[in-house]
């Protein structure tokens, strides 16, 4: 069975994270839940290094290392060290300050959103660039 966040669930559920406004940025398909434009299986966040150490020290995280970096893990929730990788070269002290802030939220930007999947390229992210663009179009009409 996969699990999936809805807006509120994903709003709900960063918000008992506690984590400091400024030191973090929802990044992946958290935004496109919350903006209702599909459902997310989990909720990726990238921390400023300070946060992250903190984290990872903590015993709370499960840790699981993949492209060169170790990430980490609990209850869906998945912290992504640094946001920058080969093909995207934002990172998450930029992120954050252009990130799109919903209910006290920073979320990383539709634009910057679709450029990072771009850059990661999987069949997940080619569909949801082209949701991206759909829902831009649609409010562009509307």
């Amino acid at each position: 069975m996969t699990l999936e966040f809805n807006r509120k669930e994903i709003l709900e559920k960063i918000k008992t994270l506690n984590f400091p406004l400024g030191q973090y940025v929802v990044i992946g398909s958290g935004l496109l839940a919350v903006l209702k434009i599909r459902p997310a299986k989990d909720i990726d966040i990238s921390v400023l290094p300070e946060l992250y150490e903190k984290l990872y020290k903590s015993e709370k995280w499960q840790k699981e290392k993949r492209w060169n970096k170790v990430f980490l893990k609990k209850d869906n929730i998945e912290i992504n060290p640094q946001l920058s990788w080969v093909d995207y070269k934002t990172s998450t002290e930029e992120a954050i300050k252009s990130a799109t802030i919903i209910d006290n939220i920073p979320f990383l930007n539709l634009e910057e959103l679709k450029k990072f999947k771009e850059a990661l390229g999987r069949d997940k992210d080619k569909e949801d660039m082209k949701l991206i663009d759909d829902y831009l179009n649609n409010l562009k009409i509307d």
